[in-house]
């Protein structure tokens, strides 16, 4: 009795998408932190409060700006909040797209549960580890769903008063979403399907004639929203973003109207990935990366994932008790219906992205999730027509499996890459007690970051320049430039550049080239290491790149200091154990300032201890040392390493004779030693 009670409310809708959602989103919650461009955003709010994200997005996208302050003003620095928040919404939308469903296809019970299962876990969009920038894009597409369920309220009110309720929620939510997320603008065509398939639910004899006519009454008061958005957007908005202005892309196809047979490319791609390559490429792009340990447990969640969605197929019927399945299934009436909205709405959700000269990739996963809506259905009505049961289990299955498997790994990615940029700044603070104000940073990390300068100088400013500001933009004391073929021009030209990003960053920067603190860790089991001038040395792992700056590095931006500064807990986690790489470290910077005595304890204190580097290369301080005392018994223990790598054994030759010309003799006896360890072929 309980059971079919339960079964007839919408509970079991709620309770398995909230437990199936969580198990896909949920476990690397708590050790996931803030991501990628989300340090630009809480540097922003930490040197000049909540009211900064008003100025950050006030000439691009401005509602954001009171959504990222009115988050930050709840969260501050504490990212495990904003992360959750994030999945709120996620779920959110996945309980709206079910209401939707239900509306459009009210006897598809089963179907209409997987549909939005499938949009809630979908995989093309890989960007829901960043819990703080990616907020606004997530909200938008639950407003999305909503608008459009609102709106289908509101064509099958009864009264005039539900009428205006549902209406004024549908575009007040419509204006939203689209003012967070403007290219999502294409799935107002998606409404009018919805509105169409609506009516013609209602009205099963209507021919095409009455119910275009009938959707075009119904859905004209709606594209209020739209209509005003664009002309808000492109005729009184002052906005900075040469991308979302018309004129530029109009300008653009009258210029070279070849350019309309690139859009028809992206199109074509970006279909393709929103409907059916996003079940596969993110996968195999995400899923390889890990220890057995962790296979493991992404594997048994998605056992345990793919157990819920045999247990859900079972428990929801397909339709309603007055009918006979197998006629309904035979029709394939409302499989048809799926497949032609959803390919429609799709190419709508598709074509603003194209249009604004960018594409649908997983690079840029936010392009596909608006017309995700869309592209579930698409999918939805292939998988619904398969006539087996048991088959279209099988399916569904291995579709959301994949999905869990894909943002597992994802997580995952994004929680090693964090704990890499920690310890590697964990590593900088042991090392450098104080960095001057005005120094440029290039860091390598032992993964790529392309262009994300904010990943280097975000942390650096946190740690050593967090005091408050209270000016837009913010000034960046220590700026950072990425590793790439074009940052060697500039490195080997020199000079000063100033440079203020309104649009992206809201931050003023300052690049002095020959102000250059070089860090490279181009292996996650080495240390950090500052590339010092007058001792060069380079690891086996180290970018070819690196190598090329490395000559215009400087080491006199590193100041000594009384005390280490403490990188903050909530963003850095709790301070590594004093392991080799702590030992290192201190040795390292012992050496910059000569106190060769330092650096010769702590290397006795380090193989007391039993402490030895990953990378012979970080022996090569405490090989000076003991070169320097004349400690020849403790130069051939540490030969013994170093001599393994010919690339090493090269670069001991080479520093040891030059120590002699850089002020620190050596004895006759160590030299000849030196000669005989390292220099001898």
């Amino acid at each position: 009795m309980f059971l079919k009670k339960f079964k007839s409310t919408w509970w079991p809708e709620i309770l398995f998408l909230t437990i199936i959602s969580a198990l896909v989103y949920l476990p690397q919650a708590a050790r996931l932190s803030f991501h990628s461009d989300d340090w630009y955003f809480i540097f922003n709010g930490l040197v000049n409060g909540p009211k900064a994200f008003i100025d950050l997005t006030l000439h691009t996208r401005p509602l954001r700006g009171p959504l990222y302050e009115l988050l930050f003003s709840l969260y501050g620095l504490h990212p495990l909040p904003y992360n959750l928040t994030l999945y709120f919404w996620r779920l959110l939308g996945g309980l709206g797209a079910v209401w939707l469903f239900n509306l459009l296809w009210p006897r598809q019970r089963q179907a209409n549960f997987f549909l939005a299962a499938l949009f809630l876990v979908f995989p093309g969009f890989l960007w829901w580890v960043s819990g703080f920038e990616f907020q606004p894009y997530v909200l938008s597409l639950t407003l999305q769903v909503f608008s459009i369920v609102f709106t289908l309220k509101a064509v099958g009110a009864n009264s005039r008063w539900k009428w205006l309720g549902w209406a004024i929620a549908a575009i007040v939510s419509g204006w939203i979403y689209l003012a967070l997320v403007e290219f999502a603008i294409g799935m107002e065509a998606f409404r009018i399907l919805a509105v169409s398939l609506f009516l013609k639910r209602k009205n099963p004899l209507a021919d095409f004639k009455d119910l275009s006519m009938r959707t075009i009454r119904a859905s004209a008061f709606f594209l209020v929203a739209p209509i005003s958005f664009v002309y808000w957007y492109q005729f009184i908005f002052d906005n900075w973003r040469k991308a979302q202005q018309a004129s530029v892309q109009l300008s653009r196809i009258l210029e070279d109207p070849l350019t309309a047979v690139n859009w028809l490319v992206r199109l074509f791609q970006g279909v393709l990935n929103v409907t059916l390559t996003a079940w596969l490429v993110p996968f195999n792009g995400n899923f390889y990366s890990g220890q057995p340990q962790d296979f493991l447990v992404r594997f048994a969640i998605a056992a345990v994932v793919i157990a819920l969605v045999a247990l859900t197929f079972f428990f929801f019927t397909n339709t309603a008790p007055d009918e006979n399945p197998e006629q309904l299934n035979a029709s394939g009436g409302w499989q048809v219906e799926m497949l032609w909205v959803g390919f429609l709405g799709t190419i709508a959700g598709v074509v603003p992205v194209v249009v604004a000269n960018r594409t649908v990739t997983f690079n840029f996963s936010q392009y596909a999730l608006p017309a995700s809506l869309a592209g579930v259905l698409f999918l939805g009505g292939l998988v619904f027509s398969i006539s087996s049961k048991n088959l279209r289990l099988i399916v569904l299955s291995i579709l959301i499996g994949l999905a869990t498997l894909t943002h597992q790994a994802i997580a995952y990615k994004a929680v090693t890459e964090e704990q890499t940029i920690y310890n590697f700044w964990w590593q900088v603070s042991w090392r450098a007690p104080a960095i001057r104000s005005g120094t440029t940073l290039l860091a390598q990390y032992p993964f790529e970051i392309g262009d994300g300068d904010s990943l280097i100088w975000g942390p650096a400013n946190f740690i050593y320049y967090p005091e408050s500001q209270n000016h837009s933009p913010a000034e960046i004391a220590l700026s950072a430039i990425t590793l790439q073929p074009e940052t060697i021009k500039n490195i080997k030209m020199g000079g000063q550049v100033n440079a203020t990003d309104l649009v992206i960053t809201n931050a003023a920067f300052h690049y002095d080239f020959d102000k250059l603190l070089m860090m490279t860790q181009g292996d996650a089991s080495a240390c950090m290491r500052v590339i010092n001038p007058t001792w060069p040395e380079y690891s086996i792992h180290d970018n070819g790149l690196i190598l090329a700056a490395a000559p215009s590095a400087k080491i006199d931006g590193i100041s000594p200091g009384t005390v280490s500064p403490q990188p903050p807990q909530s963003l850095f986690g709790t301070e590594p154990a004093h392991g080799w790489c702590y030992f290192y470290q201190k040795a390292d910077l012992a050496r910059q300032f000569g106190d060769w005595l330092e650096v010769s304890r702590l290397g006795d204190e380090a193989r007391k201890q039993n402490l030895n580097p990953n990378d012979a290369i970080e022996w090569m301080p405490f090989l000076q040392a003991y070169a320097i005392s004349g400690d020849i018994e403790s130069l051939d223990s540490l030969a013994k390493s170093i001599k393994k790598e010919p690339f090493y054994k090269k670069q001991a030759c080479q520093v040891l004779t030059q120590m002699n010309e850089n002020d620190f003799p050596l004895s006759a006896d160590v030299m000849s030693e030196v000669a005989r360890l390292f220099c001898d072929d």
